[in-house]
């Protein structure tokens, strides 16, 4: 029965020591806790401390010391090329189209001016000149756009929205396009054909100015 109490008083007494150390390391857990909650968060705008002070600082200041820093050059945005036009987007997904047809757009122009120079005047409008084969003078007046079919509505758009007026009631192959006065008591038949003639002779110009595949396709078409 002694042996039993003996046991119990030494468990006892481990007890009270193990709750003594507890009770030290809980004070010295709480005491560790107020030290780092007493020391001040570091900001973004302060520097850690620098162990010797810069020369710089050291020196006084001179006029080459208030001088303005370097401006840093904003390198300029390389030019994009434009961009394809939504019309020409569009078409890439629209289902395929008939054989290709093409045709003329008449309107009337002042006077004669150089190939180059006509050419360049639509781009001035805003009109997709990709898209014009060429642009032959029909009669003496007269400036035809030959395009693609497809290419028709947006160009009438373009040139009404200019208030350009269009010559639907031209007709290249005409006896009225024959003015040499040495025919003009030929017969109207006979100038149609010579009418016809220098139409496939206009078209011939225009034709070698176009590559492979499309000058093909004109051809087909119009001969």
């Amino acid at each position: 029965m002694s042996t039993h109490l003996q046991t119990i008083q030494r468990l006892q007494n481990e007890l009270a020591i193990a709750n003594a150390k507890i009770h030290q390391l809980q004070q010295e857990s709480a005491s560790l806790r107020k030290q780092v909650s007493s020391v001040p968060t570091p900001t973004a705008n302060s520097s850690p401390p620098s162990e010797s002070t810069p020369l710089s600082s050291k020196r006084p200041r001179s006029p080459s010391n208030d001088a303005a820093p370097p401006t840093t050059k904003v390198s300029k945005l390389p030019n994009l090329k434009p961009k394809h036009s939504l019309s020409a987007i569009a078409r890439r997904f629209s289902s395929p189209t008939a054989p290709s047809s093409f045709t003329f757009i008449h309107v009337p122009i002042h006077r004669r001016l150089p190939i180059h120079q006509l050419r360049a005047n639509p781009r001035d409008l805003h009109i997709n000149t990709r898209r014009i084969l060429d642009i032959p003078y029909s009669d003496r007046n007269v400036a035809s756009f030959l395009i693609h079919t497809g290419f028709e509505p947006e160009l009438r758009f373009q040139l009404y929205k200019h208030k350009i007026t269009i010559r639907d009631d031209f007709d290249p192959l005409s006896s009225t396009i024959i003015r040499d006065p040495t025919l003009l008591n030929e017969s109207i038949e006979r100038k149609t054909k010579l009418a016809r003639h220098v139409f496939l002779q206009r078209l011939g110009s225009a034709f070698r100015r176009l590559k492979a595949p499309l000058y093909n396709a004109v051809t087909n078409y119009f001969l």
